[in-house]
Parts: C-alpha cells; structure tokens; sequence
C-alpha cells in the first residue's frame, strides 16, 4: 500500500515536541489512551473520505491517505493535549481547526484520493452482500460507468 499509511504513536514527534510527549506519556502508562486516540482520528479521517462517494477508500480498516497525515497527526495531537491537560497553544488550535476544515472538505467534495489495491468505489448499496470481495454492476449505487 504505497499511498495508504497506518498512524502510529511513533509519528507523535512530528508534531508533539519533547517535553510535551513526556508528559502524554508519563500520564498515559499502559498507552491505551494514546492508542485510543490515535484510532479515533484514524476513523474520522476515513470517515469523512467515505462520505463523498467519488473518493476512494482502501480496504484495510486502519489505514488513511498519506495525503491527510499532517492532518490526522495535528489532530491527534490537539485531542492529546487537551486529554492530558498540556497547554494548547493557539498556532497548536489554529493547526487543529484547519485539519477539521480540511476532513470537511474531503466530506464535502474532495478530488479522488491516491488508491491502492484492493479498493472500493464509494459505497456498496445496502441490498449488497456484506463482502468485501462484492462490487455492484455499473450505474448501482455510484458505480458509474465512465
């Protein structure tokens, strides 16, 4: 998957500095919040590129565009400090409130992301089989014929 990328608690020091992740770290000491976090802004991000029917989606559950990481790090980030009560500062909220605009854009109407196989277009109606393996016929449900 050369476009997808997997969020993990190894990235957090690209935008938490030092001193900030020491205090996450010596707050959180089995992970599972961090971990939590990071899995919640992992679905977020896929769910807003879910919403628009003309983007792509890869199919493994727990992977986001590398296109949105700045996004999804900043995010994590803002809800790690404000969990843990680190100060957050306002380029820290700015950066934030820019990574929310921009998931609704991708809500919105974002151009098709990156795809990788295997992938789905948009989504499958509900009358499908619940198969990851199932693509509706050409012109059902958003399937449109090019």
């Amino acid at each position: 998957m050369l476009h997808w990328i997997t969020l993990t608690a190894d990235m957090l020091p690209e935008v938490i500095d030092r001193a900030e992740l020491e205090a996450i770290t010596a707050a959180d000491t089995d992970g599972v919040v961090v971990d939590g976090i990071i899995q919640d802004v992992t679905a977020s991000v896929r769910e807003a590129i879910a919403a628009n029917p003309a983007n792509v989606m890869d199919l493994a559950g727990d992977t986001i565009p590398r296109t949105l990481k700045p996004e999804a790090l900043d995010m994590i980030a803002w809800r790690l400090l404000k969990r843990f009560a680190v100060t957050v500062s306002e380029p820290r909220d700015k950066a934030y409130a820019s990574a929310r605009e921009r998931l609704e854009a991708v809500r919105a109407a974002c151009p098709c992301l990156p795809a990788s196989a295997p992938t789905s277009r948009g989504r499958v109606p509900p009358t499908a089989p619940e198969r990851p393996d199932y693509f509706p016929p050409p012109g059902v449900g958003g399937n449109r014929q090019e």
